[in-house]
């Protein structure tokens, strides 16, 4: 349960038609867009080769990235604004229109911007764009807003409380090249924060139509399609392979023979790929119990659990797992398994058939959430020394007993918000205000605030596998499964890492 994954699900102000705020929905269908074309003319060579990208949306599109609700948006703002860091093919944090960065302490980082940054409009991208954008999102009726305090941006809880100017937010322009951003607290992770696409820079010189600075600029708009060509100043305008990609809008039954791209394809028949997604799905124990805080009794639950039978008919869908984090992140395999006498490590802590293990489940009362509540019982339940209490709520209600703490095992999970397994690990600080469990183990919290000190990526990264094993070995949660993302693909479309967890597809990186 992630604090600032977009939102799914979230009534729209604008139909299709609407979205570059140029136009009104009472107008004709077809309607034209103010020419945004770049004032450079691409080259001969260029306007022979035109390759075509077309990707398949559902919903509306915005511009603006405090607008931002869904995976759709994101993905269409990633082709036409690009911020400080983006991702690789592969899921890695690369550096962007920042070309480099340093800090010495992780609470006051600077920003180098390559001077090949430009606008669509052959403008200079400078550290004074970033400032004003971000004053501008925290300004905003946008959820999103919370993120800049999530980064731990110096003054942002202050300035969204409205108790200090937006001027006094954490974030500078040095020079034109150079952008300071100043933290409450060290975040040595804040470059893979900072691909987060609420953070899009927004051009905010005068320019009729729409300025973009990434691989693409929005050419036009006819009826449900949105054109995007090839931005000729973007800074690598050199490799991107798709001159043209163009955004359709799909009814849920629409053929997708003519699409080469689409996120949760709601055909029935359609083929798709299932991309891993930095979300995990467990179950948490409510450490706060004696009975859960006693290390035998999680051991034997978490044995007595079958994450393969619990995800039964969703084994495409749903990835089992024996671990909290994505398999991108699990580091080193874990040991070989090795049998538990469940019966024997129970009655060994006083459990016994005539004073069993009495237990409340609680879960979600519909769909698959169920399904795997109801098998989780059955499960438990195979021994005498169990007795499990089904305890099915509205999604709602399990939200609110989670957080009140009013659970004994509870139905939960987690995403990440950014490509680093802090994003995980931080939950079972003692400290965190997501730590709904209670768990406190000071030596995990020791290695955590060991991770936040100026080190070594090295370093680090052995302080993270650190903490994972002791995370595991003490059956801190149960662990089921790792979600994916369904997606369609043309059969001839290239350059896209199945194994990329962060779901995120630069049409740039296409061929």
């Amino acid at each position: 349960m992630s604090s600032f994954k977009l939102p799914t699900i979230l009534p729209s102000a604008v139909f299709f038609c609407a979205i570059f705020f140029l136009t009104s929905c009472d107008q004709p269908k077809q309607v034209a867009i103010p020419n945004t074309e770049p004032t450079q003319t691409p080259t001969t060579e260029s306007e022979v080769r035109i390759p075509h990208l077309v990707r398949g949306v559902y919903g509306d599109l915005v511009i603006s990235p405090e607008k931002l609700q869904n995976d759709e948006q994101a993905n269409f703002l990633r082709d036409i604004l690009e911020g400080l860091v983006i991702y690789d093919p592969h899921g890695n944090v690369i550096p962007a229109v920042a070309q480099s960065w340093q800090t010495k302490d992780n609470k006051v980082w600077t920003f180098t911007l390559r001077e090949s940054a430009k606008w669509s409009n052959g403008l200079p991208v400078t550290a004074d764009d970033f400032v004003q954008s971000w004053r501008k999102l925290a300004t905003s009726n946008s959820p999103l807003k919370e993120y800049l305090a999530f980064i731990n941006l110096q003054q942002a809880a202050e300035v969204l409380q409205g108790q200090a100017n937006v001027e006094q937010l954490g974030v500078q322009a040095l020079s034109p090249q150079q952008l300071q951003i100043r933290l409450e607290k060290a975040t040595p992770h804040l470059p893979a924060m900072l691909a987060h696409p609420a953070l899009l820079p927004q051009y905010f010189g005068e320019q009729q139509g729409f300025v973009s600075n990434g691989a693409y600029y929005v050419k036009n708009q006819q009826g449900d399609e949105i054109h995007l060509a090839q931005n000729p100043y973007y800074w690598q305008a050199e490799k991107v392979a798709f001159s043209l990609v163009d955004y359709k809008k799909l009814t849920p039954n629409q053929d997708l023979t003519d699409i080469d791209i689409v996120a949760n394809p709601k055909q029935s028949n359609a083929q798709v790929t299932y991309l891993p997604k930095l979300c995990t799905y467990y179950y948490e124990f409510n450490f706060n119990d004696p009975r859960l805080a006693n290390s035998a009794v999680r051991k034997s639950l978490v044995f007595l659990a079958s994450a393969r039978n619990l995800v039964r008919g969703e084994q495409q869908a749903r990835l089992a797992s024996n671990h909290f984090l994505p398999q991108s992140m699990q580091g080193e395999p874990e040991n070989a398994w090795s049998p538990v006498l469940v019966e024997q490590l129970l009655q060994q802590n006083g459990i016994t058939e005539k004073s069993p293990l009495v237990l409340r489940l609680t879960f979600d009362q519909e769909g698959f959430n169920h399904t795997i509540g109801q098998r989780l019982v059955q499960m438990w339940s195979q021994s005498d020394l169990i007795h499990i209490q089904a305890d099915p709520v509205p999604w709602q209600t399990l939200l609110e007993k989670r957080a009140k703490g009013d659970f004994q095992i509870i139905r939960s999970g987690w995403c990440a918000d950014y490509n680093d397994p802090s994003a995980f690990l931080m939950n079972f600080y003692s400290k965190s205000p997501d730590n709904k469990s209670a768990y406190h183990n000071e030596k995990v919290d020791a290695l955590l605030e060991q991770s936040l000190q100026p080190i070594s990526t090295q370093k680090r990264t052995a302080l993270y596998q650190q903490i994972s094993q002791l995370l595991q070995q003490d059956n801190v949660v149960l662990p089921v499964f790792q979600y994916t993302t369904p997606i369609y693909l043309s059969p001839n479309l290239q350059g896209i890492d199945k194994q990329n967890p962060t779901n995120v597809i630069y049409s740039k990186d296409l061929r």
